[in-house]
């Protein structure tokens, strides 16, 4: 995993497999959290097999607290479900991959799992 951010539902709890809201509470520290926007903005996810996503390198400082995708970042919310949704797939003990973000208003749906998980890992 890149820089972890995020984690939560987004507006409105629409999201509920997520953290509730009250993590935006812990984590505002002005008018609206960063968190929150890059929750709302980067729901997409990428897999890659293998442990060769690139970090933020240099660019982490600019990138910590941005609200857009950015190589090297990883949501919250995208790695747990990754992992949890790992678990339905026969063959996949064993194996590394790395979850990076994709701008996206919405998660992927259960066919757009199934898709990633099949492209980089040869799932059938």
């Amino acid at each position: 995993a890149g820089t972890l951010k995020g984690g939560a539902c987004g507006e409105n709890n629409v999201y509920s497999q997520y953290l509730s809201e009250s993590f935006y509470e812990m984590t505002k520290s002005d008018i609206v959290t960063w968190q929150l926007l890059f929750d709302c903005n980067v729901r997409g996810v990428k897999l890659v097999k293998g442990d060769v996503l690139p970090g933020p390198g240099m660019k982490a400082v600019f990138t910590a607290t941005g609200t857009e995708e950015h190589e090297g970042d990883t949501s919250r919310g995208g790695i747990a479900e990754a992992m949890v949704r790992s678990l339905e797939f026969e063959g996949l003990e064993n194996i590394d991959f790395g979850v990076g973000t994709v701008a996206s208003r919405d998660p992927p749906s259960d066919d757009e799992w199934k898709a990633l998980f099949s492209s980089c890992l040869a799932i059938t």
